[in-house]
């Protein structure tokens, strides 16, 4: 055989050895009737090392389904207004460092308020503002960089408190995350360990708390009702934002009798401003009582193009403007607060590369 033709076979050999072992992208979204089913690890009970937490960061809701989302949002060129949103965004978050770093200890703004309704609520929670800490990051040692003048409520998605927040002002909530928790969070929920607690997380969907809403009936008058008469105020299971939670709270709260809800918790990722502002008004013009948004993003989970920063600048400033205007809004929780953003758009997140302090976004939550 020719030497040509020897180093030819040997060629193609070694590029077929290459190609195969190169792995393609896994798809973290996996499609399934009109909604998007997010694939997690989950961080409910794991008490891991920052570092795997980070690696993580994964109780998360799901997607917003309908095709009431909205998916015209540009991703590559945002339009002239988000543009000048970011620009004066940006200059007002490094005002922020400074006033965060200057002023640690400062109270919270006019949205602090009560976290309860006068009809049904056991008691009364005062948040020192409404920027609320989605928390998974066990083990993390610089809260005290979260504080802002804004930082209100902060919760883990389970009933372990997280270390240091109380120093700092902050209220911690325990969640009634599902079934799998439910006693681990009866024991530790004793009188005075905390005022307030979250109710299940996403009872809606299969691939988190997964329960009808009678399930969800027994469980709230197990494990969550016996806490009115210890001091605490009762929020809602929280919903993601696909149409069948609408019904399944309906149905809860039609049924549950006097199960003491004092207020709404809800969850919502889109691209749409106004969009948003009208979900979260849903709850509100529904059902008369406070809201906690504990989950919300500026991302499409419908298959639609992702927003650019600018554009999640332009949302982050409008959506926290709106919801501190709103006197019925307690609480809202950015994700993410956390390292690894699993499969929701990494230009969301709110802590920075070394995971040590918030990045830009970051400040410029907690501070407004």
């Amino acid at each position: 055989m020719a030497p040509t033709s020897l180093l030819s076979i040997v060629s193609l050999a070694l590029l077929t050895l290459f190609a195969s072992s190169v792995t393609s992208p896994v798809n973290a979204l996996s499609i399934q009737s009109d909604h998007v089913v997010r694939r997690h690890a989950d961080i409910s009970h794991s008490k891991r090392s920052l570092k795997a937490k980070k690696r993580s960061n994964s109780k998360r809701c799901q997607a917003k389904a309908s095709s009431s989302l909205s998916s015209s949002k540009a991703k590559a060129t945002p339009t002239t207004k988000a543009a000048v949103v970011a620009t004066s965004t940006h200059t007002t978050t490094a005002a922020a460092k400074t006033t965060a770093a200057s002023s640690g200890s400062s109270s919270g703004s006019s949205g602090s308020s009560s976290g309860s309704s006068s009809s049904s609520s056991s008691g009364s929670v005062n948040l020192r503002g409404k920027a609320c800490l989605a928390w998974p990051n066990y083990n993390y040692n610089k809260l005290s960089s979260w504080k802002g003048s804004n930082t209100g409520l902060i919760y883990s998605w389970d009933a372990t408190k997280v270390p240091g927040a109380a120093d700092l002002g902050m209220t911690y909530a325990p969640m009634l995350w599902g079934w799998k928790n439910a006693e681990d969070f009866k024991a530790k929920t004793v009188e005075g360990y905390a005022n307030i607690a979250l109710g299940m997380n996403e009872p809606n969907e299969e691939g988190q708390s997964n329960m009808d809403a009678y399930s969800g009936i027994n469980l709230w008058k197990q494990y969550m009702l016996p806490l009115a008469d210890k001091g605490y105020t009762l929020i809602s299971p929280a919903m993601s934002s696909r149409p069948n939670g609408k019904d399944w709270v309906k149905t809860f709260m039609d049924n549950c009798g006097d199960c003491k809800v004092s207020g709404i918790a809800t969850h919502w990722y889109g691209t749409d401003l106004e969009e948003f502002k009208s979900y979260v008004s849903y709850w509100h013009d529904t059902y008369n009582l406070p809201v906690y948004v504990t989950e919300y993003a500026d991302q499409d989970f419908n298959g639609g193009p992702q927003a650019s920063m600018d554009e999640i600048w332009a949302f982050m400033t409008g959506a926290t403007s709106w919801l501190n205007s709103q006197d019925w809004v307690k609480a809202h929780c950015w994700f993410g607060a956390m390292e690894g953003m699993t499969n929701v758009n990494p230009l969301n997140k709110l802590m920075n590369d070394a995971g040590d302090a918030p990045n830009d976004l970051g400040y410029y939550f907690i501070n407004n």
